[in-house]
């Protein structure tokens, strides 16, 4: 797979006064890259692939936030869900130490604001392509609603880092590692974080809901049912007569 120099150019390029070491810069395109491969051929399925470029790009750069999320997925693609969840905890640790990193300046906070929007750019490009199941809907909704965060800090000119929270995206792909792994209240912990982090997470009330009907939760199974309709997620029928049978029968 071939990108193009401009495409190269257009993800590593910054302003006159925002200059880069030579190799730290080296490093960034070469990480950036394979970040890039990832997301490709997680959108081909090729999820072994996957596996090794994100691996690459963490191996480049400890703190890339994405390619530890890239990584899960491509391990939940592989139904290795325990890997799946030890990245996804991987890119979690990283937003929260994010909140209370002291910046040296303003160069640091701006650099790091650009390298979060052009990681989220791609995987957003990557998802795009080609057909959507809900779920991808989703995703992408909620990637672009954290596109929408950074781009609000950026515009009021705040200088710590980019998020107060670890984002829904990020709280709900580690609920579903768990829920895979069946560690239901670890699952059901990281929902309502997403939710928490954004209310109209309409998976993630889905998924809680499918949590509560297991553990015997059915009026709160109901509410969160609702919820996530309430927010355009298409809930699936089937859970809805597995809530309704589960209920006829306690």
């Amino acid at each position: 797979m071939v990108i193009s120099l401009v495409a190269l150019w257009l993800l590593t390029s910054v302003a006159p006064n925002q200059a880069i070491p030579p190799r730290e810069n080296a490093d960034r395109e070469r990480a950036m890259l394979h970040y890039q491969l990832g997301w490709e051929g997680l959108r081909a399925e090729a999820f072994g692939d996957a596996v090794r470029e994100f691996k690459q790009a963490i191996e480049i750069d400890k703190k890339f936030k994405l390619a530890y999320y890239g990584l899960g997925r491509s391990y939940m693609g592989l139904r290795q869900f325990g890997d799946a969840a030890a990245a996804y905890e991987s890119c979690r640790e990283l937003y929260q130490a994010q909140v209370g990193e002291n910046f040296k300046n303003r160069l640091d906070a701006d650099l790091m604001r650009r390298d979060d929007a052009q990681q989220l750019q791609i995987a957003i490009q990557q998802m795009s392509k080609g057909p959507q199941t809900t779920q991808t809907q989703e995703q992408i909704r909620q990637l672009n609603r954290m596109q929408q965060r950074l781009s609000v800090k950026q515009d009021v000119g705040i200088e710590l880092s980019m998020g107060n929270a670890v984002p829904a995206f990020v709280s709900l792909a580690l609920g579903s590692a768990y829920f895979r792994a069946e560690r239901m209240t670890d699952a059901e912990r990281q929902y309502r974080s997403a939710i928490e982090a954004d209310p109209k997470a309409g998976e993630a009330h889905n998924n809680l809901a499918v949590v509560l009907t297991l553990t015997g939760r059915f009026d709160e199974a109901d509410k969160e049912i609702a919820l996530a309709e309430k927010s355009g997620f298409r809930v699936n029928p089937e859970l809805k007569k597995d809530l309704a049978a589960r209920r006829a029968r306690r």
